[in-house]
């Protein structure tokens, strides 16, 4: 189950409920909706979100049948009296406090759910974790609500969406996935150390563009020009989904002749099958993007002792060996974030 079965499962539940409380069948999904989005925000302060939706939905298809309008009107009147006398006392907010009062959601792309949580904790952001059974290895994180780049108060939590172990039988393919989420944070946030080869040969966009030490950092010159930039430069982007992030995607096997429009990369001397990585930002899936009409894709090709020997990058928008058009860097070849 991936997170969008995840979702659609729980959001059926409370359609259910939701008919079962007297609502028209034809009716009930644009209840649910309704009332969770005005529950929103105490949904994502909430450790259990159907703590909140649950009574929220009674209330709503219940409570709302006997509620006094009067006593509505009393209190917007009381409620507005109150803002007006504070506004009155205090004067208009101080920008400055405003600005100190609230924060930007970091990217957490490529992190671990503890890394995440550490992230969020510098910006001073309290965070709590949301599991969410995959295939994938345990604890690496698929997005937040609310998602990287919005702004939260500091008394909000924000939410973090990750892995976790299902209790359903998974591909075997594991080790490959293991690798591919270890090389991702290797590249991101260096928390990381996939099996390299000594000397892993670099191909973008289809053509051999040199080496990179396997035993240096990603951060090492070999690295950070044909790979890390890219690739770091493109994840942590805002993107316009629920999560905020680009959704993984880890599959094993024979790659198909062309990516994004270029001869895939057919390296010898390792593996036919690798390990492909695919970063969805938008549309439907990895031939749906808005560069190029494709997705940021890193084939891992393994040698004969398992360790990644060769790293092909796939850069939408891109253009030849280097980083592509929407990577800016500075003199020193450092990445500028947006």
């Amino acid at each position: 189950m991936d997170l969008q079965d995840y979702r659609a499962a729980r959001h059926r539940r409370l359609v259910e409920m939701a008919t079962e409380l007297g609502v028209p069948a034809d009716r009930a999904a644009a209840v649910v909706d309704r009332v969770i989005e005005d529950q929103r925000r105490r949904i994502v302060r909430s450790a259990d979100p159907d703590q909140v939706v649950v009574p929220a939905l009674r209330e709503e298809v219940l409570g709302g049948r006997s509620r006094s309008p009067l006593l509505g009107v009393v209190v917007l009147i009381a409620v507005v009296a109150a803002a007006f006398a504070v506004t009155i006392l205090t004067g208009p907010p101080d920008p400055e406090k405003v600005e100190r009062r609230a924060a930007t959601v970091p990217a957490l792309v490529g992190l671990t759910s503890a890394e995440a949580v550490t992230a969020l904790g510098r910006a001073g952001i309290s965070s709590r974790v949301d599991p969410v059974p995959q295939c994938d290895p345990a604890g690496q994180v698929l997005g937040s609500v609310p998602p990287s780049g919005d702004t939260v108060r500091l008394d909000e939590v924000v939410v973090v969406i990750a892995t976790a172990t299902p209790s359903w039988n998974c591909p075997a393919d594991a080790a490959g996935r293991v690798q591919a989420w270890a090389f991702l944070r290797f590249l991101v946030s260096g928390s990381a150390r996939p099996h390299l080869a000594p000397e892993v040969r670099l191909y973008v966009d289809g053509e051999a563009a040199g080496t990179a030490d396997g035993n240096k950092p990603a951060t090492s010159p070999d690295w950070r020009w044909r790979v890390r930039d890219p690739v770091v430069a493109y994840a942590v982007r805002p993107v316009a989904n629920d999560l905020g992030q680009p959704v993984v995607s880890i599959t094993s096997g024979p790659p198909p002749p062309t990516t994004c429009g270029l001869p895939t990369s057919s390296p010898s001397g390792v593996a036919d099958a690798p390990t492909r990585v695919v970063l969805t930002v938008s549309g439907d899936g990895p031939g749906d993007g808005p560069e190029l009409g494709c997705q940021l894709t890193i084939d891992l090709f393994e040698d004969d002792d398992g360790a990644i020997a060769v790293v092909s990058v796939t850069l939408p928008g891109g253009s030849g060996l280097g980083p592509p058009p929407w990577v800016r860097t500075r003199d020193d070849g450092d990445v500028l974030d947006d």
